[in-house]
């Protein structure tokens, strides 16, 4: 994860971090949050990410 523009601001500048994450419905869940200021929910299907990450 990478932090977007407005997110980039706040008591910790520049900073994504999460706790954990679960599937549902093949659909990778990241719940995360930035600059000590916000949360939000990043998602990804797991076959999209497993695709991905086994791409020679």
């Amino acid at each position: 994860l990478v932090p977007n523009e407005q997110e980039r601001e706040g008591y910790v500048p520049n900073v994504v971090y999460t706790c954990g994450a679960l599937i549902h419905d093949g659909v990778l869940v990241i719940p995360y949050a930035m600059s000590d200021s916000a949360t939000s929910v990043a998602t990804v299907p797991v076959r999209d990410l497993l695709d991905h990450m086994l791409r020679r």
